[in-house]
């Protein structure tokens, strides 16, 4: 049974014979050296990956794709949208409540009635003396489909529609009033530059794990001649973030991604035309340019996944995989020198000189200089008989060469001394024998000990 054990044993281990310096393998100082130049190169990629993991500079898979929705909605109260005007002929902000020259009107309208008052947008923010900036502070953005079937308490239709127009005094609230007349014809009678849309957008940030938020900016010629509308379309996203180090962690978030401005020019009565009070009554006014702010009907997806810590180490396993080639290199240089310095021993039992000749090698292992007692052999002269030798030497290093002059040996033997003689030779051996002092006190006392010999069965030779 235990033989059948050993047998099928998988985990069994060669046995080595052991070099003259008590190693079981053959070992140089230029694999020596390679090995450490592997293990530095090894240690410092993965402590590099390692901190690049950590500073999340290592890039994470990322999947987009775009579906198309019937309803979302978007919500804001940071003053993500606003608008700038770059005045390049006067100081004057023509968006302020007193001495007020162009009323930015918001409108929020539900399916195509406007649902509450309009609100006018002064502005009180004036940078670098020539940007007068008007925002929309908070509000809430719905796409729902007009037609076809809709959901159990779906909420309507909501979008903005801002529109600028010369001052109104009757719509002016909270002590608020119009430049004079003449003030407002000066400041028109000039080109006053570009009208300047701006919306936050929010990217995710993969060094820092958040999102971050980035202005973009859409520029419109400004003046009275020449109105326009502008029909802003928002794109939500809906980004899911896997940072997880070992398993899976999913957090959803819902963004402004972009945003696309399709504009078209118009007559000054269009905004008046498009909208309706909500008791039915119309608003008569005249506008410079209007802005219609939906969300977009394509919602974006995005599936953000960030390297895992197995992931990692598959990194740097690959790259010390690479490394780890030069393994081959090392190796090929330890077989090299291993048969050079077993032939020139070979070389050394039949020619004992040879025990003196100093041979000079590169680090590949080439011969450059050979020196006899201290005289320097030429290379013409030696390079031959020394390769006649090596030939020689690694006949004799052959298995089939040592079992055949092995063989001779032992028929040698038997046809000189007899194959009785040579069995009665393996016969002999010393007794291996303990004094009494070895013995246990407590041991049952004999004669003498039994006596252990060496070797108890014949040599089996073949017949």
């Amino acid at each position: 049974m235990l033989s059948l054990l050993e047998k099928i044993d998988i985990f069994g281990v060669p046995i080595k014979m052991k070099t003259r310096k008590q190693q079981e393998e053959f070992k140089t100082s230029q694999s020596g050296f390679i090995t450490i130049i592997i293990m530095i190169l090894s240690v410092a990629y993965s402590v590099y990956v390692i901190f690049l993991w950590i500073d999340g500079k290592l890039i994470p898979k990322v999947t987009s794709s775009q579906k198309m929705i019937d309803f979302a909605t978007y919500e804001w109260e940071n003053s993500e949208i606003s608008f700038s005007l770059y005045d390049v002929r006067s100081k004057i902000n023509p968006f302020t409540k007193e001495n007020n020259i162009i009323m930015p009107v918001l409108l929020e309208i539900v399916s195509s009635t406007i649902s509450a008052s309009p609100k006018i947008l002064f502005s009180t923010l004036q940078i670098d003396g020539d940007k007068n900036v008007v925002v929309l502070e908070k509000g809430k953005l719905i796409l729902s489909q007009i037609d076809g079937p809709t959901k159990e308490n779906q909420q309507k239709l909501r979008y903005y529609f801002v529109f600028f127009t010369k001052c109104r005094q009757d719509w002016m609230v909270d002590g608020g009033y119009c430049a004079e007349q003449q003030a407002i014809d000066e400041y028109f009678s000039t080109n006053h530059g570009l009208l300047f849309l701006s919306i936050n957008l929010q990217q995710y940030n993969y060094e820092t794990l958040q999102f971050e938020e980035i202005k973009k900016t859409e520029s419109f010629a400004f003046e009275e001649v020449s109105p326009f509308h502008a029909q802003v379309i928002l794109q939500k996203q809906n980004t899911t973030i896997d940072n997880g180090i070992l398993f899976s962690n999913f957090e959803s978030f819902e963004v402004i991604k972009d945003f696309r401005v399709n504009t078209q020019t118009i007559s000054s009565k269009f905004a008046e035309k498009t909208v309706l009070s909500a008791d039915g009554s119309k608003l008569e006014f005249d506008s410079l340019c209007s802005f219609g702010f939906k969300i977009d009907n394509k919602l974006g997806v995005e599936v953000i996944m960030m390297p895992k810590l197995g992931e990692v180490l598959a990194q740097i396993g690959s790259i010390v995989n690479v490394i780890m080639l030069l393994k081959i290199f090392s190796n090929l240089i330890n077989t090299t020198m291993l048969e050079s310095t077993l032939l020139d021993e070979i070389i050394e039992i039949y020619y004992p000189q040879f025990k003196q000749v100093q041979i000079t090698r590169n680090f590949l292992g080439k011969i450059k200089k050979v020196h006899y007692k201290g005289v320097e052999i030429k290379m013409k002269t030696f390079q031959p008989k020394y390769k006649q030798l090596l030939d020689i030497a690694r006949t004799k290093f052959t298995y089939n060469n040592l079992i055949q002059e092995l063989s001779r040996i032992q028929l040698i033997l038997i046809h000189q001394i007899g194959m009785e003689n040579i069995k009665n030779i393996f016969k002999i051996g010393e007794d291996l024998q303990f004094l009494d002092s070895d013995r246990l006190s407590n041991s049952p006392k004999e004669k003498e000990f039994e006596k252990f010999a060496l070797f108890d069965q014949e040599f089996p030779f073949s017949q």
